[in-house]
């Protein structure tokens, strides 16, 4: 996906008054790809767009997901993602 895509993504479900749901969330990792899924659930995290819930199963999908992960996103902001969702980094 082209960084412009992924903008146009982002962007429209920045606009949205509500966290999304599981189906929404799913919809937008098909269409960003796995190794743009950390920096898709860190913009939304910071938005307050991902509920306690869908957390829980984010963080580690967005893990798992991308390809080095830990050059995806800084290690302090997994460390903070993981224990939002109630998890630990892995290894």
């Amino acid at each position: 996906m082209s960084q412009a895509l992924y903008e146009i993504t982002v962007n429209a479900l920045l606009d949205r008054d509500r966290p999304l749901t599981a189906a929404e969330w799913d919809a937008a990792v098909a269409r960003v790809g796995g190794n743009r899924v950390p920096q898709l659930l860190d913009e939304l995290d910071d938005a307050g767009l991902i509920a306690p819930g869908l957390l829980a199963r984010a963080v580690p999908e967005a893990w798992a997901g991308a390809d080095l992960p830990w050059e995806r996103l800084p290690v302090q902001r997994w460390r903070e993602l993981f224990a939002g969702a109630g998890l630990e980094l892995p290894g």
